[in-house]
């Protein structure tokens, strides 16, 4: 399995001189295994991903907040009939899903209606993927804590586990749960848009901190904690500042990243 980061910006683009080193595209995280290529979200960096031949493409949205779907329609790649690309979200069925993304490009809000233009644009629940690619690899979500929902993902193939924990605001009820969905995880994706100092002013925002994070790498076991859904106004400075605290096995996600697990 290969992880390949887009984007790991959170709430909205944030591209400039101080910016450079960790990126200012918003999510979207690509796994590749086997005969599959899937997507965590598609928030601008989507726009420079390239499609790999025969290879099944599927997206799996967290949620439909802008930052995780405005680089859609921005990918020239999905306006090739060839490149069949499956949609789905664990939040809603496959209609409710259709129709949101429909709602944000079309009409007043985007200039195309993709959603009926691009044929080969398919939607799917999770659980027509759960039974579909069984054999093949065993996907598993979960509900997580989010102003209008979102949902985390796992994925497992040949051994070898990948979590996508993306948008959460972390609340100690949620330890067990999150414990037992990262069981033996070779890698987490995990939501540190703030630090612990910033997390009072921000309750109900829907994000975690990276201090908590930390403290969560060092509970779980898993093999390594990646932390991404950076605030918009950290700069690279600051990260690089506060990446002089993280234990060995503790990442920043940067635009451009790849990590082999």
């Amino acid at each position: 399995m290969r992880l390949s980061i887009h984007g790991c910006r959170g709430s909205i683009p944030s591209c400039s001189n101080d910016t450079v080193r960790y990126g200012g595209n918003t999510s979207c995280y690509e796994l590749n295994f086997g005969d599959f290529q899937v997507f965590f979200d598609t928030g601008s960096g989507f726009r420079t991903v390239k499609f790999g031949k025969d290879k099944t493409k599927i997206c799996l949205y967290s949620h439909w907040h802008h930052d995780h779907i405005q680089g859609l329609p921005f990918n020239a790649d999905i306006f090739n009939p060839a490149n069949e690309f499956t949609i789905c979200s664990a939040l809603s069925t496959k209609r409710p899903l259709r129709h949101t993304l429909q709602t944000y490009f079309s009409g007043g809000y985007f200039p195309v209606d993709i959603i009926t233009t691009l044929k080969n644009l398919n939607f799917a629940n999770i659980s027509e993927l759960q039974q579909g690619f069984g054999d093949q690899f065993k996907l598993d979500w979960l509900e997580l804590n989010h102003p209008g929902g979102a949902a985390g993902y796992s994925v497992l193939h040949d051994c070898r586990k990948f979590c996508y924990l993306c948008d959460n605001e972390y609340e100690d009820d949620q330890s067990d749960r999150l414990l037992e969905f990262c069981l033996n995880a070779d890698v987490v994706v995990w939501d540190g848009m703030f630090t612990q100092a910033e997390l009072g002013a921000k309750k109900g925002w829907g994000h975690s901190s990276i201090e908590q994070g930390i403290r969560f790498f060092e509970h779980s076991g898993i093999g390594r904690l990646v932390i991404g859904h950076h605030a918009p106004s950290r700069t690279d400075a600051q990260l690089d500042d506060l990446a002089n605290y993280l234990p060995t096995g503790v990442s920043f996600a940067m635009d451009g990243m790849e990590v082999e697990i």
